[in-house]
Parts: C-alpha cells; sequence; structure tokens
C-alpha cells in the first residue's frame, strides 16, 4: 500500500515537472519568436540609421544645419529629442523614443574587407540599437526581460570607374543616337566601352547604314601607349534595348552586345560644383615663338589665365591656357572660326589641375560649342603633344587630375542648366584630354524627363575628334560623316566615392 502511494506521488511529480517544462517549452517559442520580431526591427532601424548618417557625411550635410551636426566621436541618442541623423532616423523607425531603448553611434576607423575613403572624415558609422523586451510565458523560468541588439556599418569607399562612355537618361528613346555615316571608335579603356542607361526598348536608335560602332580594339589588351589602338574588343551595354544593336557594330574577339545591363551610376556624382572664384580672368599676349605660341613673330597669341569670365569665345585668336578653373557665368565657351586653343607651357602643376583645367559652364543660357571651322589659326592646324605623350593637332585641351576632387573632368556643366545641346565639331582635328560631364542629374530627368544635356559629336568627312577620358553625358549624338576615336589608357583609374552598407 505505501508502494502505490509512493509510485503515484512520483507520477504525480513527473506529470507537474512534464507540464512545467512543456509550459516553458511553448513559453520559449512564443518568446523566442516575439524576441525575433524585435530583432528583425532594430536591424532594420541600425540599417537605416547607418546608411542615413554616412549619406549625411557623403553630401556634407552633417556640418550643423538644423542641429543635427556630428563629427567622429562616438556618442549615445537622447531619449525622444535627438535630432542628429542616425537618432532621427532610428526613431523613424521605432528606437529612441523609450527609457528602454538605445541608439549608440560611433566611428570606426577600419572595417574588415572594406577600403574607406581618406577624403573623408569619418568614413565609417556604426549604429547599435538596442530595446528591453519583456518575456512573457517564459518568465516562469525566471527570465522576465531580454534585450535584443543588432548593429550596422555603413561605409564611404573607393571604387574604380568602370565604363568610359555613360547615357545616363533614364527613359529617353534614342539616348544614344547616330545619323549619317560617322564612325565611333574607342581604343584601349576597361573591358565595358559604353553603357546606355535608358530603359526605353529604343534607347539605341541607327539612322544611316554606313555609320559603326567600332569597339574591336577596345579593352585592356595589347595595350601599347596613349597613341596605340590594338586592343581585341569591348562591350556594350544596354538595359532597356534593343534586344540587338540596331546598326554596324564590331567587337573585336572578346567584345559582346550585353542586353539588358543593370544601368550604370553616374560615376561623377561626388563631384561637387565648384564655386565662383570671384576673381575676374585675365588675357595677355604674347609674340609668336614665346613658349607655346609657334606662330610667326608678326602673330601673337592670347594667354588665358583661370578666374570668372562672362563668356569664352576663340575666334580669330590663338588661345593658350594656363591650369586652373575657368568658371563662366553667361555666355558659354565656344571656339569658332580662325580660332585654335592649346594648353599653356606647364612649368609648375598646380593642386587639383595639374598642367589641366576645368571650364566649368554655370550659365543657364548657353552650352559649349567647337565649330567646323575651329582648329586652325590663319589656315592651319598646328602640333601639339600632351604630358602623357598624346599627340594632337588642332584644338587641344587637357582636364584636370583623375586624382583630385574634380575627377579628370574637363568640360563640366551645371546640374541645374535647363535642356542644352553642346556640339563638339572636330574639322580641323579635336583632342580632349579630361572627362565631357554634362548631365541634369537622374533624378531631375525622372521628374522631368525633357530637362537633359545633349552631346553632339558631329563632323563632315576626314574631320577627327579624339576623347582621351571619359564622356559623362545624359544624351549622346553622332551625325554627319567624322572619325571618332576615344582612346583610354586601361591601366589609369578613376576612384569614385562610394556609400555601402556592409554590417
Amino acid at each position: 500500500m505505501r508502494r502505490q502511494t509512493t509510485n503515484g506521488q512520483v507520477l504525480l511529480l513527473f506529470l507537474v515537472a512534464l507540464g512545467i517544462f512543456l509550459l516553458g517549452a511553448v513559453g520559449f517559442a512564443i518568446d523566442a519568436s516575439f524576441l525575433f520580431t524585435h530583432r528583425q526591427l532594430a536591424q532594420a532601424a541600425a540599417d537605416t540609421a547607418a546608411q542615413a548618417a554616412i549619406m549625411s557625411v557623403f553630401n556634407e550635410t552633417n556640418n550643423g544645419a538644423f542641429g543635427n551636426a556630428f563629427g567622429s566621436v562616438a556618442f549615445t541618442c537622447s531619449t525622444g529629442s535627438d535630432v542628429r541623423t542616425p537618432c532621427v532616423y532610428a526613431r523613424y523607425h521605432g528606437f529612441g523614443d523609450s527609457a528602454n531603448e538605445t541608439v549608440a553611434v560611433d566611428f570606426p576607423s577600419t572595417v574588415d574587407g572594406v577600403t574607406l575613403s581618406s577624403d573623408d572624415t569619418p568614413a565609417a558609422v556604426r549604429v547599435t540599437v538596442s530595446r528591453v523586451v519583456d518575456t512573457g510565458l517564459i518568465s516562469i523560468l525566471g527570465s522576465a526581460a531580454a534585450t535584443v541588439r543588432a548593429s550596422a556599418v555603413a561605409v564611404i569607399t573607393r571604387a574604380l570607374s568602370p565604363v568610359p562612355i555613360v547615357v545616363l537618361h533614364p527613359t529617353r528613346a534614342g539616348a544614344f543616337f547616330m545619323n549619317g555615316n560617322p564612325t565611333l571608335e574607342i581604343c584601349g579603356g576597361p573591358f565595358k566601352s559604353m553603357q546606355v542607361n535608358s530603359s526605353n526598348a529604343q534607347a539605341i536608335q541607327i539612322n544611316g547604314n554606313a555609320s559603326l560602332l567600332d569597339l574591336s580594339k577596345a579593352g585592356p589588351k595589347n595595350w601599347a601607349g596613349p597613341n596605340s589602338c590594338a586592343g581585341l574588343g569591348g562591350d556594350l551595354g544596354a538595359y532597356g534595348g534593343p534586344n540587338t544593336y540596331p546598326g554596324s557594330m564590331s567587337l573585336g574577339s572578346e567584345g559582346e552586345y550585353i542586353q539588358p545591363a543593370s544601368p550604370v551610376a553616374d560615376p561623377l556624382a561626388f563631384v561637387v560644383e565648384p564655386a565662383n572664384p570671384g576673381v575676374p580672368g585675365v588675357q595677355t599676349s604674347v609674340s609668336g615663338g614665346s613658349p607655346g605660341c609657334p606662330l610667326a613673330p608678326s602673330d601673337s597669341c592670347v594667354v588665358y589665365s583661370p578666374g570668372t569670365y562672362n563668356q569664352i569665345r576663340i575666334q580669330n585668336e590663338f588661345a593658350l591656357f594656363n591650369p586652373g578653373l575657368y568658371y563662366i557665368t553667361n555666355g558659354g565657351f565656344e571656339i569658332r572660326s580662325n580660332g585654335i586653343a592649346h594648353m599653356a607651357p606647364c612649368t609648375a602643376p598646380i593642386a587639383n589641375f595639374g598642367c589641366g583645367m576645368v571650364i566649368f559652364n554655370a550659365a543657364s543660357s548657353s552650352a559649349f560649342s567647337f565649330a567646323a571651322n575651329g582648329g586652325k589659326f590663319q589656315g592651319t592646324a598646328y602640333s601639339y603633344t600632351f604630358p602623357d605623350g598624346t599627340a594632337c593637332t588642332g584644338n587641344c585641351l587637357l582636364g584636370s587630375l583623375n586624382s583630385g576632387p574634380f575627377g579628370g573632368i574637363l568640360f563640366f556643366q551645371a546640374r541645374n542648366s535647363p535642356a542644352r545641346q553642346h556640339s563638339f565639331d572636330g574639322g580641323s582635328g579635336l583632342v580632349l584630354n579630361g572627362t565631357v560631364y554634362m548631365t541634369n542629374t537622374v533624378a531631375t530627368m525622372t521628374a522631368s524627363p525633357t530637362t537633359f544635356q545633349t552631346l553632339e559629336l558631329q563632323g563632315n568627312a576626314g574631320s577627327t575628334t579624339r576623347i582621351a577620358g571619359m564622356i559623362i553625358v545624359d544624351r549622346l549624338t553622332l551625325g554627319g560623316n567624322p572619325a571618332i576615336r576615344m582612346t583610354l589608357d586601361p591601366t589609369s583609374s578613376l576612384n569614385i566615392r562610394q556609400v555601402a552598407l556592409v554590417r
């Protein structure tokens, strides 16, 4: 009888223990799901806050405007009221309004696997959010609360720009357009030579049976210097279409037509438009035979110095440009009949420009224009050799340093300009050793598809245009019968700032 009573007590204890265990297991499952949900919410808040913070650094808006300044010293957000960027965005996602929530911000000096931008301080932001959460059934086992925590790291890093020609308009038909019988030849450069971003099925349009896009000598293989053209082929990427290239194209043994190809972001979006220097540009004369002026002693060259200009129009003159910034406020930049432009001799390279220049057109009513009868003075197209050995006849201009804040730009159209068509005619020879950068930004074109910048390369039979750099424009058109060559050094690279969430 006692043994049966003992057995009953053991069974009762076992059932009670089993019930507690099952209740705890159910509680653990419910609470684990509950905590997992809070963990996902915390991760979303940390991701967003870190990205917003690094974008504030990237866009230089963390400088005190609206009280949101933050430097590179770690801090914890004040509950419910902190206006610093990561704190605000954490609150947008439900973290930072309560005393049981913490939003901590710090700035790592190194991040595994990432090369941080040396031009930004800070170049990395880490946001860690945490919340104390009351548990439910699991509290029976003694844990009345748990802390969920998540962190994210966002960085500004450096990447190599992959494409020499980028056509940025997001939707337009004929974003890349060839009319007449032009030939566009690309020599050297990276494996992808050109990208057309438009989502339109007719983003590439060809009107002319003899027009040719020649990528057969593009790419980094067989590169033999700035005047060589011996690659084995490069790629053309089109996002929207057409499915097959609608004209004549030579791809070489290595090139491909890739469609669809994901759009390429503006590789120079990080470049800040220059401010008006407020110092008037100066023009002086030097006699023929002076350094850089190959004319007869009875003639003279006009030497331009950097500064602010109402307009620059080269006509009936031989112009020499000293290195620096040329800021144009009204009438644009033009080279007309009997006008030719070279770089002046450079004995002392200057910061950000080296021996080159940036021509920034801030004017809303004007454009860049090279006339067909420009590039000669008194009937002669004079020769010139760039510092890297690139040979030139006619108009010969050099852009800023790739490593500087202007990213190798030579021609820079203000991003808030109304729609404009810029025309480069290489009738007498044209070599631009630098980047042509003309865009209204993708955001502007998305909101207003008719507001964009067009670059037209054109000419008559036998005319030549060489561009040793990149073309970054909203729309690119080729007309007439010119031979247009882009010569690109695959060993050189443009390091661009990029934002990334790396956690």
